[in-house]
């Protein structure tokens, strides 16, 4: 699995595939998610398997961590072994990883997080609520999950993600 990051030139058509896959209340508008692209901490990835463009994952390089935002396997490739090939090759890249997943309650978010689980990540315990993308949006409980192991410092962590990544300012 090979991780390219995308130029430019690409992000139409990653944005639909956001759109396809995420709820409003799970992204950016499109001039907003736009923007990132110049920021040096952010990078959205092609994943690529013999040549194939499988699907993408943008990713915030945080001061400890890399903080995966979308992660997305396309729908021909789903259920392939592809998801779990993504992860390890950003294991290979990334020392330390987090991402934020729905809790386990239906029958689907509960396989999603197995899936995080068989690929080496912990649930971190603490309630997490992931801050609204636009103003007109409502904050979504999710769960917040690390690689290899429970954060330490979960509250810096937690500032620093809506910080950085919602531009949001907060207690924790």
């Amino acid at each position: 699995m090979i991780l390219k990051e995308i130029s430019h030139n690409e992000f139409d058509g990653i944005f639909a595939e956001m759109e396809k896959n995420f709820i409003p209340d799970e992204r950016r508008d499109r001039d907003a998610a736009k923007k990132l692209l110049d920021k040096s901490e952010y990078k959205i990835y092609h994943t690529v398997e013999e040549g194939e463009r499988v699907g993408f994952i943008t990713v915030w390089e945080l001061s400890d961590f890399t903080f995966i935002e979308h992660f997305v396997t396309y729908e021909t490739y789903r259920n392939k072994g592809y998801g779990a090939k993504v992860l390890s090759a950003l294991k290979e890249k990334y020392e330390r990883l987090l991402l934020e997943a729905e809790p386990p309650v239906s029958e689907m978010q509960k396989r999603r997080v197995a899936f995080y689980e068989r690929n080496g990540f912990v649930q971190n315990p603490q309630k997490y609520m992931q801050p609204a993308y636009r103003s007109d949006g409502a904050e979504v409980e999710l769960v917040l999950m690390s690689y290899p192991c429970k954060l330490e410092c979960y509250a810096d962590t937690v500032r620093e993600i809506y910080g950085k990544v919602y531009n949001k300012r907060r207690q924790i």
